[in-house]
């Protein structure tokens, strides 16, 4: 698999947040959808969500978010893999049709179920089991491929260890929503009001987000770029890129090129085939 392709069991998350129970936005090309966690898996899941296709979907460019996915391939064997944090963009170009169940983790939302660093899963796709999650890789997924079924036995699981796990760490849970927020700070700015060092948020990043805070950084901006510019409203890339935080329009494209591999003039155009995460940013 080259540096840029994404294998049939990695693919992450177009379209926007549906709540479950409640009406749903849908993207029918990928046959995707998305459901809220419940309550009480909110501090770990953004999401649960699906993606289902009778026939062999068109290529998608999955942009870096932050998060960790743990999947269910229905379509191939229903094996459970867990899916690290991404540091660039992939393009997922299945061969047959896809059917595949998943659970989206907040930044830091994973490590307490998968008890392993988060940085030795980073830009990796691995088998459950070979990171010592067999309650994932041995469980009993609905045979008839229910993607649905699926869906509501991982949560199950889920709850059933919520008694037994530490929740997120709280400091850097509350350093990713400020780098997801409307005016994220600089790095040495949240260091200082964290009382941490570089170093020490660095290291404690890595364990439980599996990339740097400048690398989160980078990435929540991305999220939130490419959310604005397919918002429309005719905004000069110059003026997005003054109110995202760039130095200037080069300096996002740049930054566009190394996280995404497109100019922000062709993901503003890939509305159908590039997608934010809007349910990580603050002001989707």
């Amino acid at each position: 698999m080259g540096e840029n392709q994404l294998s049939p069991y990695s693919n992450r998350r177009p379209s926007h947040a549906a709540v479950c129970g409640a009406p749903a936005l849908y993207d029918l090309a990928s046959g995707y959808r998305e459901i809220a966690p419940h309550p009480a898996l909110r501090a770990f899941v953004d999401r649960f969500w699906i993606t289902t296709t009778e026939t062999t979907p068109l290529p998608r460019r999955i942009l870096p978010d932050g998060c960790i996915d743990v999947l269910i391939d229905l379509g191939r064997g229903r094996q459970a893999l867990a899916v690290g944090t991404m540091t660039r963009a992939i393009v997922f170009e299945p061969r047959a049709a896809v059917r595949i169940a998943a659970v989206r983790f907040r930044p830091g939302g994973a490590v307490p179920f998968l008890g392993v660093a988060a940085a030795e899963l980073t830009d990796r796709t691995l088998p459950c089991d070979d990171i010592g999650a067999r309650w994932l890789a041995r469980a009993r997924w609905d045979e008839s491929g229910d993607p649905d079924a699926a869906v509501a036995s991982l949560q199950r699981l889920l709850l059933a260890r919520l008694a037994s796990l530490d929740r997120p760490d709280p400091i850097v849970a509350h350093a990713v929503a400020s780098l997801y927020g409307r005016a994220p700070p600089s790095i040495a700015a949240l260091g200082r009001a964290l009382g941490w060092s570089r170093q020490h948020l660095a290291r404690r990043f890595h364990f439980h987000v599996g990339v740097s805070p400048v690398k989160l950084a980078r990435v929540a901006r991305l999220q939130a770029a490419v959310a604005r510019l397919q918002r429309g409203g005719g905004h000069a890339l110059a003026e997005a890129a003054a109110d995202l935080g760039y130095f200037d329009q080069a300096h996002m494209a740049r930054d566009f090129r190394a996280l995404a591999g497109v100019t922000p003039a062709e993901a503003r155009a890939a509305a159908g085939s590039i997608f934010p995460i809007r349910s990580l940013l603050v002001d989707p």
